[in-house]
């Protein structure tokens, strides 16, 4: 007889150790918790190469760590994952290869948050001059192309809190972008707020002009590929159609052999109709300065299908 869901005693959640980590991490154990009472559900904070190699730029870690590009914030959690130390790896989805290896599993996700970006500046009328501090080529592209060549950039690593800091701490900084999700989730988002006794002032910025990155405001549980008990007891916690939008996105990427420093934003949605699935990709082939933008529709219901039109419009321009 194969064992069934109410016969798992105990479920390990691995996470990396940051507040936002923890805050995502946290919501997935106690969605868990509401449907398994009696289950005992603990979690276990593992630091990643991308959490220790913060003298580099985002870009560089791969490199400079010798990890797969992008696996440098889920390396450790699936070394974890693999020797059944843990059960779920939660992820904030935007920090997943595409391709993940055969023995692993994206089975869940939750209902996506906000897929903004948000401009952060200490002076409310900002014109766009001056430096924006981002670890994001896809962001400095973007910002080039809506503020102009004349701006300029400075590297920026660290946690939601320690980038807010650095902005204050820092007197030739005059901006810096995040995203509206992990603000939201720290309870930190507000048009007006203060760091270090220090004003700043954050405004949403339109998704037509910064498109999101891949998985940008979703949480991922990833398990093992053969583990159907696990995958079966997080499927109740599942958004079927943030799910959807994720591997269109990510199969987008995939197709475009994509890393962490190809500057390019893909958001599915809805549109306005429940019966389709809108891609919009915005991509700078070269890192040249015009973008090619489009948009593809396509059945929610097939979204590696939407994944693949896109990359076939893209191949064609």
């Amino acid at each position: 007889m194969k064992p069934s869901i109410m016969d798992k005693k105990s479920l390990v959640i691995g996470t990396r150790g940051s507040a936002l980590a923890l805050y995502q991490a946290n919501l997935v154990k106690a969605k868990l918790e509401d449907i398994y009472p009696t289950c005992s559900i603990e979690l276990k904070i593992i630091q990643t190469t991308g959490d220790k190699r913060t003298d580099v730029p985002l870009s560089e870690v791969a490199q400079v760590s010798g990890v797969v590009d992008k696996g440098v914030f889920i390396k450790e959690l699936e070394i974890a994952l693999e020797r059944g130390d843990i059960d779920v790896a939660v992820h904030s989805l935007k920090d997943v290869p595409s391709l993940l290896e055969p023995q692993f599993s994206l089975s869940a996700v939750l209902p996506r948050a906000s897929v903004e970006d948000v401009l952060i500046t200490k002076d409310p009328n900002w014109d766009g001059t001056g430096t924006l501090a981002t670890g994001s080529l896809r962001r400095k592209l973007m910002a080039r192309s809506y503020w102009g060549k004349e701006l300029q950039f400075a590297d920026l690593r660290g946690n939601v809190p320690t980038r807010l800091e650095k902005l204050v701490n820092n007197d030739g900084w005059d901006a810096i972008i995040l995203a509206k999700a992990g603000l939201e989730r720290l309870g930190l988002y507000s048009p007006t707020a203060t760091v270090k006794s220090i004003s700043v002032w954050m405004k949403e910025l339109p998704v037509a002009d910064f498109v999101p990155a891949v998985g940008q405001g979703i949480i991922g549980l990833e398990t093992r590929r053969d583990d159907a008990l696990t995958q079966s007891m997080i499927q109740p916690i599942n958004d079927a159609f943030s799910f959807a939008c994720a591997v269109a996105e990510r199969t987008f990427l995939a197709k475009l052999g994509a890393t962490c420093s190809t500057p390019v934003g893909v958001y599915a949605n809805n549109g306005n109709s429940d019966d389709t699935m809108v891609l919009r990709v915005k991509y700078y082939r070269d890192n040249h300065d015009e973008p090619i933008l489009f948009d593809v529709g396509g059945s929610p219901l097939e979204p590696e299908l939407l994944g693949e039109k896109a990359w076939l419009n893209l191949a064609q321009i």
